[in-house]
């Protein structure tokens, strides 16, 4: 085992990475988390670094960069964008993020729970959002819970604007034992209160794992209290694979029968019986919606003519019914008789409809893009990263290979080169025995000596075929090692092309999913005023029935 590699001087190194640490933000089991400014930006981020001081901490390095690699880029309204990310020099990795303001739904529920039914919609819906994308980038969430779902109350674009956050064990397909980001499906990973069965048991978690979770995460806000409780874990998470989840309508009194079905739905212990995926639950959840917009009791005079609440901004569904209820109530009570500026106002409204809808459609047709062009880039890292990993084993394996064929080939040589030198010394003797004529030389002590000389020459033999096959297997691993080098370099610059296409392609399609987003909050803000306009023309012409 290698040695720890020393602490780094963490503010001094994120600076070096372009990052000024403030303050420490909080602590949690797997990392630290420190407010920080980007120095050329002036941007407030929040930097999170793995923690080296708990048990398997490469798990940690892992799952970080498994966060990196899937949000790298990624701007989406619902999920909390992952800027700049990487390893220290101690190897621990770090993410800086975007900085939020707010508190999680965690808090919120400790003070608020239960949850008007609306309000849960509109939350619940901004989660499908977000899991939407991390399903199509091929990825589980696997730890979606009140905590990791943030309420923000600055820079939002409307109240109760959600962030799913903490992407940090973030499941892959295909998982194998030399894969970046770790073997998932054999432990349990997430939260015992909203946890699926299958986690539960050690399966490989799908999408709809995801969506159990959320529908657990439903049950609390429109309950108060989370499908199965109790102060030991093990017997939560024993409860979630065998016990039938307690019916929600029994809990809370009133709620449309569609969304109850929904949330039993997504509990569903075979994942075979939830929503196929996380664009269905949205569909389901703005049908619960118009359920949830009681229809207006339009008996009875102009002078009992209902005036419809109006939403928060950006809750799109609620704008919806909205507009959908001042028609039904102007039909009603106008007929053919619809005022001028009223029928205008419809006339406005069905026109920034038609405009929302388009650019809901666009919104939705260049996130697609983005996500397909990035699910294709984390493939692909992911398969560098494997070939990276092997190549590392690989060059462990062949430097081994090379120093032991190294130190055959010095053994070799020196026997070799002591034979050698044996032989010297024997000739040299035996010259000394030949004197300078027959008679003065020692014939019987001559034979012996060139027998000695002559089996030592024997035995050279062998050792002269195994000082070869030293040579040649240090050769064999000494371009075993060359071609890993070369293999390593290739690899190199495979990952160079990748980041080149993150910065480049990558950046195009998310500004273009970004800018399309954008693009359909502004039509959402047309409609909220060609909807307001028509609210305000129904009230003005109901105002004579008053007089």
């Amino acid at each position: 085992m290698s040695p720890p590699r020393p602490r780094t001087n963490l503010p001094a190194e994120l600076l070096s990475l372009g990052y000024s640490v403030s303050r420490k933000l909080g602590r949690g089991s797997t990392a630290e988390v420190y407010e920080a400014r980007h120095v050329a930006s002036g941007r407030p981020v929040a930097v999170k670094v793995g923690r080296a001081d708990v048990a398997d901490a490469q798990r940690i390095v892992d799952r970080m960069q498994t966060e990196w690699n899937v949000g790298r880029g990624l701007r989406h309204p619902n999920l909390v964008e992952i800027i700049d990310g990487g390893s220290l020099s101690d190897g621990r990795a770090w993410l800086a993020m975007e900085r939020l303001i707010g508190h999680d739904l965690h808090t919120e529920l400790q003070a608020n729970a239960p949850l008007p039914p609306m309000r849960v919609v509109h939350l619940a819906r901004q989660i499908c959002e977000a899991l939407q994308v991390v399903h199509r980038r091929g990825a589980v969430h696997r730890d979606v819970k009140p905590e990791n779902i943030f309420l923000l109350t600055a820079h939002h674009l409307y109240p109760d604007h959600v962030k799913l956050i903490d992407l940090g064990v973030l499941a892959l397909p295909a998982d194998d034992p030399e894969r970046a980001h770790e073997s998932t499906g054999q432990f349990i990973v997430g939260t015992p209160m909203y946890l699926a069965p299958e986690q539960a048991t050690g399966e490989l978690p799908e999408p709809r794992t995801d969506l159990y979770a959320l529908g657990a995460v439903i049950y609390h806000m429109l309950a108060g209290r989370p499908p199965f409780e109790d102060e030991d874990p093990t017997e939560v998470v024993r409860r979630h694979v065998n016990d039938e989840v307690p019916p929600l309508d029994t809990l809370v009194s009133d709620l449309p029968s569609r969304l109850v079905a929904l949330v039993h739905a997504c509990l569903s212990k075979d994942a075979a019986h939830r929503p196929p995926d996380a664009s269905r639950v949205i569909e389901l959840l703005d049908a619960c919606s118009r359920d949830l917009t009681a229809a207006y009791d339009t008996a009875g005079s102009l002078r009992s003519a209902p005036m419809p609440p109006v939403p928060a901004p950006g809750n799109a569904m609620a704008w919806v019914t909205l507009s959908e209820q001042l028609e039904q109530l102007t039909g009603m009570f106008f007929r053919d008789r619809v005022p001028a500026p009223l029928k205008e106002g419809l006339k406005r409204m069905a026109q920034a409809g038609r405009g929302l809808e388009r650019a809901k459609a666009e919104a939705e047709r260049r996130r697609q893009v983005a996500d397909d062009a990035a699910r294709e880039r984390i493939e692909q890292r992911d398969r560098l990263q494997r070939r990276q990993r092997k190549l590392e084993a690989g060059f462990a394996r062949v430097e081994a290979r090379l120093r032991d064929a190294r130190q055959a080939l010095a053994t070799a040589e020196a026997g070799v080169l002591q034979h050698d030198e044996r032989y010297g010394a024997l000739l040299e003797s035996l010259r000394g025995m030949i004197g300078s004529s027959i008679a003065a030389t020692p014939l019987p002590g001559l034979a012996a000596r060139h027998a000695q000389i002559d089996a030592l020459l024997e035995a050279r033999t062998p050792q002269v075929a195994s000082l070869n096959r030293a040579r040649s297997a240090e050769r064999k691993a000494a371009e075993a090692l060359a071609s890993l080098r070369a293999q390593s370099i290739d690899l190199q610059a495979a990952f160079a092309d990748l980041e080149v296409e993150d910065q480049e392609e990558g950046t195009r399609d998310e500004r273009g999913a970004e800018g399309a987003i954008a693009a359909r909050t502004t039509a959402e803000r047309f409609f909220e005023r060609a909807v307001l306009r028509v609210l305000i023309e129904y009230a003005q012409a109901l105002a004579p029935a008053l007089r």
